[in-house]
């Protein structure tokens, strides 16, 4: 897999407000996974959770170089991987908390539930996904533009709420929240997701 294009650039205030508003619901967090680290933007946001093990995975050393550069310490254990989404050198159950922000929209679907269910075998309970979503004006003006012959400016792999929910489930996750970045013009969401248990899996 590729990284997202999106991996290195900055965050803004409505990815960090939608992030954090997901993250409060997961509680304390002994270890975090940030699958396509990118330049580690996301480090600020979750080294507020305080975790014991910060760990960081990306294709390229110089994106990881630059995470290492952003935590800065300010964990007590962190890790930084070169590896890839879809086959994750961690352990089973080995993190708390597993991320992938930025990278799905960029992803063809058989990509995403193969990195899906890496991170549901990886993580102990929680996962979050940013997915490029269908429900937002700024989705249905990018389509009018395409009719159009006008440039497109989104990724390709927009997915309806329900849609998003079955490629989770394929992958044995369940959704317990969704965070839409911005208002009326979001073009995509945080969904946490959960590790269920395998009486879940039968329901």
């Amino acid at each position: 897999m590729r990284s997202g294009e999106g991996q290195n650039r900055e965050i803004d205030s409505h990815e960090r407000e939608a992030l954090e508003r997901v993250l409060r619901a997961t509680g304390d967090l002994r270890s975090i996974l940030d699958v396509g680290t990118g330049n580690g933007r996301w480090t600020p946001v979750l080294t507020s959770k305080k975790p014991r093990l910060l760990a960081t995975l990306d294709l390229s050393n110089d994106a990881l170089l630059a995470a290492r550069h952003a935590n800065n310490g300010t964990t007590e254990r962190s890790v930084a991987v070169c590896g890839d989404a879809g086959a994750l050198p961690f352990a089973a159950q080995s993190f708390d908390l597993i991320l992938c922000l930025g990278l799905m929209p960029y992803v063809r679907r058989s990509g995403r539930l193969r990195a899906l269910k890496e991170m549901r075998r990886v993580s102990s309970r929680w996962v979050v996904v940013q997915y490029a979503h269908t429900q937002g004006w700024a989705y249905h003006w990018q389509r009018v533009r395409g009719l159009v012959g006008l440039e497109v400016r989104f990724p390709r792999n927009h997915l309806s709420d329900p849609e998003i929910e079955a490629e989770l489930r394929r992958a044995g996750l369940g959704v317990r929240g969704v965070a839409r970045i911005g208002g009326a013009f979001s073009q995509s969401c945080f969904v946490l997701a959960e590790a269920p248990s395998s009486g879940w899996m039968k329901e």
